[in-house]
């Protein structure tokens, strides 16, 4: 009979999907423990005959290998990993199962018929089923899964005033010299204290308060050039 818990025996997207889950379990604080990825015929069997035919609970209804079948490897099971907590605490698979369905898995919790908390599969959002698994009709590769980076408002201050500053230093465009060389004879645009008139610049409101003050004391000396 062959039980496995290696994670490398699941197909190639899903074992990587499921060290990534991992990765993000223990940065949550969850302590959590493959017990099984790919399981054959034989060991299906003696599952379904526990609480059948054979002493303890009954943990399978299905008497061959699907999802976790060695050709297919498209589903692992976990634990709690703590010493006599391994299935006793509800809130710790609900919250792992919570991280492994943001990335795309199933979650054997909220199955109806028979609930299976300990279950984590790719089905391609319940697309497949076991039918078409025993058929070998396989759901295509799990997209990787990406983590989103959190960004700060450090690290955003940071890349607003690096873009703000190139764009202080571009040049302005050739369609524009006319109106520039207007504006700068009348002292409407100045330049900051190094004589940067940053054309590629936005405009904030105060600046445009100035510009329009300017404008106005134009008007109210005939609009001659500045000196």
């Amino acid at each position: 009979m062959l039980n496995s818990r290696d994670i490398d025996r699941l197909r190639a997207d899903v074992a990587e999907n499921c060290r990534r889950w991992l990765e993000r379990c223990g940065r949550a604080g969850l302590a959590v423990l493959v017990t099984n990825t790919v399981r054959d015929a034989a060991y299906q069997a003696w599952l379904y005959e526990q609480g059948r035919t054979r002493p303890g609970s009954i943990v399978t209804n299905g008497k061959l290998p699907t999802f976790h079948d060695v050709e297919a490897g498209l589903a692992f099971d976990f634990c709690k990993n703590v010493k006599g907590q391994e299935y006793s605490d509800a809130q710790f698979f609900a919250d792992a199962a919570a991280l492994a369905k943001e990335m795309g898995f199933s979650w054997g919790g909220d199955w109806k018929s028979f609930v299976d908390r300990p279950h984590i599969q790719w089905d391609a959002g319940g697309q497949y089923t076991n039918a078409m698994i025993r058929k070998g009709q396989y759901p295509p590769a799990m997209p990787a899964w990406e983590e989103e980076e959190n960004m700060t408002q450090e690290t955003f201050d940071g890349m607003m005033a690096d873009y703000l500053a190139r764009l202080g230093e571009q040049s302005p465009s050739d369609w524009s010299e006319d109106a520039r060389t207007w504006a700068e004879s009348r002292g409407l645009i100045r330049g900051d204290e190094t004589g940067n008139r940053r054309y590629k610049m936005f405009v904030t409101r105060e600046e445009m308060a100035v510009l329009l003050r300017r404008m106005e004391q134009g008007a109210e000396t005939g609009d001659q050039p500045a000196k």
